[in-house]
């Protein structure tokens, strides 16, 4: 009897020290003045010069300044592929470089690296990537659809896909990037009770553009035969005035290679953190571009992608769904 209520006495005492150990305040020491190198740059088979731009972190006090990024001058890039050929690049603008010879461009089948050295004499090297062969874009289309905006709203919208195929059947990732272009016409008089407000002849026409800059990739590897379909691209809500006039959508598709495809996704997940308890840490963005020195670290890629491209225009007839004339406000 006397050990039964020790047992009940010491359990709750045990417990007490777990709750407790599990609310200690962890403030460890960040040096604020950490940076390190920043490599976003790419080669494609687009007729186009090769453009890498480099710039240093900042620190989160420098955040609310949007033009606080630190450009990276005077450094020295060079560019190779595996068949005996490089070019050089030069600084067109701070911390922007562009190659120099016209006749270096990306080919289908072939390695490339760079090598980058800054004027503190730190050494970088990316890691040889490929170039895939394009993917063939087959159709953009849209449908109507219902967007939930939460557990008991809803609204009508339409959303635009696009189907791809891999003629080749070899690439396995790819990723898009989209833009989009509508008109806007003005209402001759604004005050007419009437809601359709348009005419032939409208006070002013303009055109507005918008770059998505979602991330947006796609793991092909599993499939046997490289069709990929209804792959997302735009939503278009019905409070939107984009289809009520003319609307265009401009796709770019990149074959990229396996650990560009991780870098990509790895961002992505990053991006879409809620920040709840659960949600996986995001730890460090491997960029497969490496220094020589161990103690420096760097963050970006250097990409070897081929492009294909494809665009289409839509209205508002082609759908089911009623758009508002008028945004909300």
């Amino acid at each position: 009897m006397i050990i039964t209520k020790l047992k009940k006495l010491i359990l709750p005492c045990l417990f007490v020290p777990l709750f407790l150990s599990c609310t200690e305040r962890y403030s460890p020491k960040i040096n604020g003045n950490f940076s390190i190198l920043v490599v976003d740059g790419k080669i494609s088979n687009e007729n186009t010069p090769i453009q890498i731009r480099l710039y240093k972190t900042i620190s989160m006090d420098s955040v609310t300044t949007r033009d606080s990024i630190i450009p990276e001058s005077d450094a020295i890039i060079n560019i190779f592929d595996d068949k005996g050929n490089s070019d050089v690049f030069q600084e067109i603008e701070p911390g922007l470089y562009q190659n120099e010879s016209s006749s270096f461009r990306g080919d289908v089948g072939t390695t490339y690296w760079i090598k980058i050295i800054t004027k503190d004499g730190l050494e970088f090297e990316s890691e040889p990537e490929i170039m895939s062969p394009p993917v063939e874009i087959t159709n953009i289309y849209g449908e109507d659809y219902k967007q939930y905006i939460s557990k008991d709203v809803e609204r009508n919208a339409v959303k635009l896909y696009f189907d791809a195929i891999d003629q080749s059947n070899s690439v396995s990732y790819i990723r898009w990037e989209s833009n989009e272009g509508w008109e806007w016409q003005t209402p001759f008089h604004l005050n007419l009770p009437d809601s359709l407000l348009f005419t032939s002849e409208p006070a002013s026409i303009c055109y507005r553009q918008k770059f998505n800059n979602e991330i947006s990739v796609f793991d092909a590897s599993i499939l046997d035969t490289k069709s990929m379909h209804k792959l997302p691209l735009v939503s278009i809500d019905y409070t939107e005035q984009k289809l009520l006039f003319d609307y265009y959508l401009h796709i770019n598709v990149r074959s990229i290679s396996a650990n560009n495809y991780q870098f990509w996704n790895h961002i992505k997940q990053i991006n879409q953190s809620s920040g709840n308890l659960y949600d996986r840490s995001p730890g460090k963005v491997e960029g497969y571009i490496y220094c020589c020195d161990d103690n420096y670290s760097v963050v970006g890629y250097f990409e070897g992608s081929s492009v294909s491209s494809k665009g289409k225009s839509f209205y508002r007839d082609m759908f089911q769904t009623t758009f508002d004339y008028f945004p909300p406000e």
